[in-house]
């Protein structure tokens, strides 16, 4: 109960987009919310996300520094179950400490339970010995954890060995290399390896792949993927669970279409999160207000003016429920409930669903398409562009479009093997790839831009 406390305070279904109104990705509009505030530099140490989040990471800290004083008495435990346990609770801690650290660079951190009257007394631990610390933790559970393959069915979400790796590489790519002294090229050397690992030695840390295949129905496969039908695919490294009826979430109530179920737009996707899309022949739009012929990935990701909106009738099929008009009626943009940019949500909207849009779909946190452009990033940065560099480029582009990532006729292949341009590219891909899954936070900070 204590390990499942554990996993249930790692991260949440808010927090996902709490990040994303963080960065340039999403607009957050009623009630003067904390992250518009920080986002227009208003922000003071009064503000409250600054409180909330740190007292929301101390809060899984604790859970996880409790289960580790205390489950060696308790008798009759597995060996092996119990150091599985251990491995599970050390990478939740982990990563907890790493996302505050990303925040506040030096934290106070400390590997066991400790008094009031010693949380009084703690000092903050300097950056770089926080993150020397996190990569040995993670070194140290490695052995301990499971592949995916091992996993049995009941156990689908439990962390895993690839989950540990992917942590490992995201700490490599974000570490602040202006705090530590490491220099950049070390980092990213480290990162290409551990993912070129995940990529090539899959009997190791588990078996993984791109989802390449939609719902039987017509859901193309990056929309399908976020849905509850294809949870725990192959491409799911990590995720945060919810369950019908027991652990939901309906973040989407007050973000999809007023006419398509929500009550009002609370978060809108930003002009700039729209025009950062491709065309579908890999060019830039000329003119960025003409969604037509886009890449595949905006869609599946944002609700523009006209848009053709599907959902599951009361028969259970996947049909065209109407076509979005934010110049006029309830989905007018600048209305009071409509939406402050003109554009909607459709990322993570199942079509499964409760009354009021109410989703027991998991939240992905680690996929494989992350380790891929993660590899070819660190390729990039170290000036090693080869053909596997590209391919594992293509090979997300190529599922975006539908295509086996040989076929380049069939989509924009990415060709070019200039630093520079590839540069501009890994960065738009990974914004159209990710958007809505809480990662442009961190790589505007790691970018510094």
């Amino acid at each position: 109960m204590v390990l499942n406390m554990a996993y249930n305070q790692m991260f949440g279904h808010d927090k996902i987009w709490q990040d994303e109104a963080l960065s340039d990705n999403l607009y957050e509009q009623r009630g003067n919310p904390d992250t518009r505030t920080i986002r227009m530099g208003q922000a003071t140490p009064n503000t409250g996300l600054f409180r909330s989040e740190w007292k929301w990471v101390f809060e899984g800290v604790k859970t996880c520094n409790v289960f580790m004083n205390f489950v060696d008495e308790v008798p009759g435990m597995d060996p092996e179950r119990l150091a599985g346990m251990k491995a599970q609770i050390r990478f939740i801690r982990a990563f907890l400490y790493f996302r505050l650290a990303n925040f506040y660079g030096d934290i106070p951190f400390f590997l066991q339970d400790i008094s009031l009257e010693e949380s009084r007394r703690v000092s903050r631990t300097p950056y770089p010995e926080v993150m020397s610390a996190l990569h040995r933790e993670l070194d140290e559970i490695v052995g301990d954890l499971p592949t995916r393959d091992e996993l049995k069915a009941d156990d689908n979400g439990r962390i895993t060995k690839a989950a540990a790796m992917v942590l490992k590489a995201r700490m490599y790519m974000y570490e602040n290399v202006q705090r530590t002294g490491n220099s950049v090229s070390d980092n990213m050397r480290k990162a290409a390896d551990i993912c070129d690992k995940l990529i090539h030695e899959q009997g190791t840390y588990g078996t993984y792949s791109l989802l390449t295949q939609g719902s039987g129905d017509g859901i193309p496969a990056y929309e399908y993927l976020f849905t509850s039908a294809a949870e725990y695919n192959s491409e799911v490294i990590l995720d945060y669970a919810a369950v019908e009826l027991n652990k939901q979430w309906s973040t989407l109530y007050s973000m999809v279409p007023l006419t398509m179920g929500a009550n009002l737009c609370q978060k809108a996707p930003t002009r700039a999160l729209v025009d950062s899309y491709l065309n579908a022949d890999g060019s830039v739009p000329a003119d960025k207000t003409v969604y037509a012929n886009r890449d595949p990935r905006l869609t599946a990701t944002v609700v523009y003016n006209g848009y053709v909106w599907k959902d599951r009738n009361d028969k259970g099929e996947y049909v065209t429920k109407g076509t979005i008009n934010v110049t006029s009626g309830n989905d007018k943009a600048g209305t009071d409930n409509g939406s402050p940019t003109g554009f909607y949500t459709r990322k993570y909207f199942d079509t499964t669903h409760g009354k009021n849009l109410e989703m027991w779909t998991n939240i992905i946190m680690m996929r494989y398409a992350d380790v891929l452009l993660m590899y070819a990033e660190a390729k990039i940065e170290l000036n090693e562009i080869d053909d596997a560099t590209l391919e594992a480029m293509n090979r997300v582009r190529a599922r975006a479009y539908g295509v086996q990532h040989t076929e380049t006729d069939k989509y924009p292949a990415i060709v070019t093997r200039s630093q520079s341009e590839l540069r501009t590219i890994l960065r738009t891909e990974r914004r159209m790839e990710f958007a809505f899954e809480r990662l442009r936070i961190y790589d505007l900070l790691r970018w510094r831009i």
